[in-house]
């Protein structure tokens, strides 16, 4: 975990209270054991029909009233009977988390239920529709497949635009953690994917829970090397970044539950044996002394625990296998003994506990805080989702230079001083002293600019659709009809309002009239008429008497036909000149423009080539030409068919012909400025004597001189005439009646190696 990430987790969410968001007040899991937290404490719930060894989920409607609950493999409805499809779902008795439950966003009455099943086996999802079965719910999509071979550990978090939902899994086929999104369009099946573990043995066994804030994740693995790890989670992006491993105990059996505090502070982790509950400050400042809060807060008598989760009063309860008590953490934010863990905490009655305990969404048991408009310019309303119970609530707006920044009333208003981003905080005291402190990031939005366009005068017959913009929440027009686009057909002044999701709105009106009209009169143009070579050119209408239709016909081109107004990207694949015909038309008829080879493509002409006769470099005929050095080639060097170059280099040549089109050359390298100079290597030694007409050839290698030759710049030999200088190992090279220019000396041994050395003369 890196610190930085950390400051955010300080902005938190409830402390020990009766918790509003009620969708969590009813569980159902392990074998026969049910309880509810509506009243405040919990309370045994009979009727229950779970019986699994671990993983289990139940949700709930925002009063509290019980929906629906499942091991992951049976779904059964309010009434404790099993819904007629909810059978045969893709959990498993034995996985960690089978299970969880999840609105789909934007819904009130469909739920995703996401199950995984045992061992590194596949995740998939169910839809419930609780409209059917007279309001009790039935599965309408069942099984349906998302990935193989993931661990069986879920998760699920909300989006940062506190709407959709992230569902992490560990897909070990990869060795990386997968983000899936809910959205109101559905489940995305491309994840987000990050680096996770290869895991080895049972090391797919564990729990993997989030924080409410959504920032961190945290993760346990059985029998493994790696027991515990945290990370970092992008709840915009769905990645997971950051992992800190914690301290291995080698006396454990296996790592198995995690869970957070609600503020986030503090991490709680459970060893199945010896049943032991450990503590970890993740505000402590860097990994190292996170690492070093670790506090045994305490040890289960069963000696066997398993899950743990946060429930609805504020307290971490966890699961106890095969005795009748979950033991609690009762201050879960309290620094180590002072959290109170207690071993034999809740007696669950008639039921029978197990090593798994529900498995609900990171953010189920958060406060919440409830704004709109989120509009510049307009007043927004804030409140908190639980209206009762509290003696005291203070207000900050993270907007300083408003003037009036606070407020101290359930319902507050306030109106910021530019479109951005604020943090607001709210402060709750509740009878009992305790208090909750809330971060909400609000985004105030600039109103929505709608531009109908200019006012339009048009023919009888014709119509005019009016566009509002897409991606708007709601659309009013003049005759109330609420659809983002509206034709107009007869005059009059057209108007409409839009509003953004965050309740901005704008407006905007638009005069039409209609007359009768002209027929229209063809003109156009184009980009280009006249080109070298294959290209694509864009064409122009220049119609007078407002067409409202336009059909293009260009012959030898690709399209060769077109009804936009303006045609772009019309290309010319042959050589030759083309015509092009535009017929436009409106309410009064129609007018055609044929133009006889209107555009005209001409063939490229062969490159020239480059010879060269001494100092001078001539080019094959053209009808024109231009000479470039590479290293420059902005500069033209001469226009004559012929270039005397002055300094070493590269250079080439623009053949044109008279249709001014152009093909450059080969490079030609010419070298000049002759100078003596002597060439020493592991193998020759190449010395000039008498001015630069001789050359003095001494081998160094052991290797034996086979053949001697003389190669020109265009790799033509020249004859060469060579005599012993000093026994076989020494020649001298006779130049005279060779021109001047650039040569390589070709030597060759008699184990068929070479060497090219270069001489300038």
């Amino acid at each position: 975990m890196k610190k930085q990430h950390l400051i955010a987790l300080l902005f938190i969410f409830c402390i020990q209270k009766g918790w509003s968001q009620k969708e969590g007040n009813q569980w159902f899991f392990a074998t026969y054991c049910g309880m509810d937290f509506n009243s405040g404490a919990p309370v045994n719930l009979p009727g229950g029909q779970t019986n699994t060894s671990e993983g289990s989920a139940s949700v709930a409607d925002g009063n509290g009233n019980l929906l629906f609950y499942t091991d992951g493999i049976t779904i059964w409805n309010k009434n404790h009977l099993a819904m007629p499809n909810g059978f045969a779902l893709g959990g498993g008795i034995s996985s960690t988390q089978s299970a969880v439950i999840l609105k789909l966003p934007g819904s009130a009455n469909s739920y995703y239920v996401f199950t995984v099943n045992e061992n590194f086996g596949t995740i998939g999802y169910s839809i419930v529709d609780m409209t059917l079965q007279g309001g009790n719910g039935d599965v309408t999509t069942k099984n349906a497949f998302i990935a193989s071979n993931v661990a069986e550990k879920i998760c699920a978090i909300r989006h940062a635009n506190n709407i959709d939902w992230w569902i992490i899994v560990h897909n070990n086929t990869i060795n990386e953690y997968s983000a899936y999104l809910l959205t109101s369009a559905g489940l995305t099946l491309t994840p987000v994917n990050s680096v996770g573990l290869n895991l080895t043995s049972n090391s797919f066994i564990g729990y993997l829970e989030a924080n409410g804030a959504g920032t961190t994740i945290a993760a346990a693995f059985w029998n493994d090397v790696v027991e515990f790890q945290i990370y970092d989670f992008d709840d915009a992006t769905g990645t997971i970044t950051n992992p800190l491993t914690m301290p291995y105990h080698p006396y454990s059996s296996g790592a198995y539950g995690v869970e957070f505090s609600p503020s986030g502070q503090y991490l709680y982790t459970t060893l199945i044996t010896p049943g032991e509950v450990r503590q970890y400050d993740l505000w402590a400042g860097n990994n190292a002394a996170i690492l070093a809060s670790e506090v045994l807060v305490g040890t289960c008598s069963n000696s066997f625990n398993g899950g743990m989760s946060l429930a609805p009063d504020g307290k971490i309860y966890i699961a106890q296998y095969n005795i009748k008590y979950l033991a609690v953490i009762n201050n879960p934010d309290a620094p180590g003994l002072a959290c109170n863990f207690v071993d034999l905490g809740y007696n669950l009655g008639a039921g029978t506990g197990s090593l798994g305990i529900p498995n609900f969404p990171s953010d189920i048991f958060s406060l919440k805080i409830n704004a709109s408009p989120l509009c510049f310019g307009d007043t927004t309303i804030f409140s908190i989702d639980d209206s009762t119970g509290y003696v005291a609530i203070s207000w900050d707006f993270g907007d300083p230079g408003s003037g009036n920044n606070s407020a101290y009333t359930y319902l507050a208003s306030h109106i910021f001083t530019s479109a951005g981003t604020y943090n607001v905080t709210v402060i709750v005291v509740y009878a009992n002293s305790v208090s909750d402190t809330l971060n909400y990031p609000v985004t105030i939005e600039l109103p929505p600019v709608i531009n109908l366009g200019v006012d339009t005068a048009l023919c009888n017959g014709q119509t005019l659709t009016l566009n509002a913009g897409s991606g708007y929440a709601s659309y009013m027009w003049q005759n109330s009809s609420t659809l983002s686009t509206y034709t107009a057909t007869v005059g009059g002044t057209y108007f409409v309002e839009v509003a953004s999701a965050a309740g901005c709105k704008g407006a905007d009106s638009i005069d039409v009239t209609f007359s009768a009209c002209a027929g229209p009169l063809a003109a156009l143009s184009s980009s280009d008429t006249l080109w070298c070579d294959k290209t694509c050119i864009d064409f122009f209408d220049l119609s007078q008497n407002n067409p409202t239709s336009w059909t293009w016909y260009f012959q030898g081109a690709s399209p060769s036909t077109s009804t936009d107004q303006n045609p772009t990207g019309i290309c010319y694949n042959n050589y030759g000149s083309f015509d092009v015909t535009l017929v436009a038309c409106n309410a009064a008829g129609c007018d055609s423009l044929y133009l006889n080879d209107f555009v005209t493509e001409f063939q490229l002409p062969l490159p020239p080539t480059i010879s060269y006769s001494n100092d001078t470099l001539y080019a094959s005929p053209a009808f024109a030409y231009q000479w470039f050095n590479t290293n420059n080639v902005n500069l033209v060097l001469s226009t004559n068919n012929y270039f005397v170059p002055v300094v070493d280099g590269n250079y080439f040549v623009l053949g044109f012909d008279s249709n001014g089109c152009a093909t450059p050359s080969a490079t030609f390298g010419f070298y000049t400025g002759i100078n003596n100079y002597t060439y020493n290597s592991n193998d020759v030694i190449l010395t000039p004597v008498d001015g630069g007409n001789y050359f003095s050839l001494q081998i160094i290698s052991n290797q034996h001189l086979k053949n001697l030759s003389l190669i020109d710049v265009a790799g033509k030999q020249i004859n060469l005439t060579s005599y012993n200088g000093d026994g076989d190992r020494k020649f001298i090279l006779d130049l005279n009646n060779v021109n001047k220019g650039v040569y390589f000396v070709k030597v060759e041994f008699d184990n068929y190696s070479s060497i090219r050395r270069l001489i300038k003369l």
